[in-house]
Parts: C-alpha cells; structure tokens; sequence
C-alpha cells in the first residue's frame, strides 16, 4: 500500500471518528456504566455472602458456647430466611435438617433436605442432602421410597464416602426387611478395590454377623484336591 492511500485512509478514519464521536462517547460511557455495575453487583455479592456466613457461624458458635447438643433448628432457619440463596443459607438449611434429625423431627429433617436438592442445582453438598433424604425416609419406616434414595446416592456418587454410607445403610435396610441374601450382596461390593479399609472392616464385620445369624448364606468353601504323599527314597 502507497503513502497517500495509507494517509488517504488515516483522513477517513479520522473524519468517520468526528462524525461518530458522540456516539463513541456514549458507547463509552455505556461501556463505563456497565463495568461499574458488574464491580458493584460482585462487590455486593461477595458483602452478602460474608453476612450470611458471619450469620451462620455466630449461631453455631452461639451453640458451641452453650454447649447445646443439638443447634435450635429455628435459629438455622432464620439465617435461612435472612439469607435466601446464599450458599451460607443452604449450609444453614443443612445444619438445620440434621438438627431436626437428632431431635427426632423427620419430616421437617426431610423437609429441609428435600428443599436444598430442590434449590440448590450446583451446590457441591447435593450428595448430602441426597443421603439426608434417604436416611429421614429410612426412620419414617418408607422402606421402599428409602430403599430407591439409597440407591440413587450409591450410583450417583459412586466410589465416595457417600456411596459407601448408602450402601452400608441399604445393607441394614435389607436386613431389617428379612432379606439377608441382598444385604450379603451389599456387605460384598465393600471387597472391591478403591474401598476404604474403614468401610471394608466396617462392611465385614456386619457381615461376619449376618452370616452367624444365616450360616446358610455362606459361599461354598472350595474343596482343595487331596495331595500325593511321596515316600522317601530307601
């Protein structure tokens, strides 16, 4: 490209940016506008997340201090008011559904649980919530309803400590139904690999238990060919 066709170009643009100029500005103060309400909503964002946390951390202190077995659940439930949406207020809901569990509350406990899965879509403690619902369907004697949570629990969060609570509470659900063949099966998935060595005593010495009560369950013990004796030369 020539000098005057690159000076020729130099003049358009200069002359496109006095007639759009005001434009530009605009744009520019749009732009300016905008960046200070994205500062501004995550500034805000992050102070409410703080409150929210301070809240909940001075309830649970509270009951620390005052060396409450269980936490007021209604105390929970204010910072779950207070807070709606915060991750703080889904923590809050939590501690909330456990503390109706302790007291024996399960269809509140359930009730809890059952609203954090609900909205809470990416919340990494989903599992936990998960596992709640099973477990407060379990003490309400919903066996069947009990039984499916677990399930899903083990599947969705297979090889985790989840996983391996939900089977070893299915395994007991089993047996307390009067089907100790399915709680064998549960007992044995513990002996795969990438079990921890805590749920696999845990999980073998339930069964050891079981099997005590039901010795016709156990496995076949293989029967080892008889050996030769060979006699020492003269």
């Amino acid at each position: 490209m020539s000098s005057d066709s690159e000076s020729s170009g130099m003049i358009d643009l200069l002359a496109w940016f006095e007639t759009n100029k005001e434009k530009l500005y605009a744009g520019g103060v749009i732009l300016l506008l905008v960046g200070f309400i994205g500062y501004f909503w995550n500034w805000n964002t992050t102070r409410a997340a703080s409150k929210a946390s301070n809240a909940l951390y001075e309830v649970r202190s509270a009951s620390a201090q005052m060396e409450e077995e269980v936490p007021d659940p209604s105390k929970l439930l204010s910072v779950v008011s207070q807070h709606a949406g915060s991750d703080a207020s889904g923590r809050a809901m939590l501690f909330a559904g456990n503390a109706f569990f302790k007291q024996g509350k399960y269809e509140e406990a359930l009730e809890q649980f059952e609203t954090f899965f609900a909205e809470f879509d990416n919340n990494p403690l989903r599992g936990t919530a998960m596992y709640g619902i099973a477990v407060c369907k379990d003490a309400l004697g919903k066996a069947s309803e009990a039984t499916d949570a677990y399930r899903r629990v083990a599947s969705n969060y297979a090889n985790s400590y989840l996983a391996h609570q939900a089977k070893l509470a299915l395994a007991g659900l089993y047996e307390s139904q009067g089907d100790p063949s399915q709680a064998l099966t549960a007992y044995d998935e513990f002996s795969h690999a990438g079990v921890s060595d805590t749920y696999r005593v845990l999980a073998s010495t339930r069964r050891e238990a079981l099997l005590k009560k039901h010795p016709e369950l156990a496995p076949v013990e293989e029967v080892s060919a008889p050996v030769e004796e060979v006699s020492a030369p003269e």
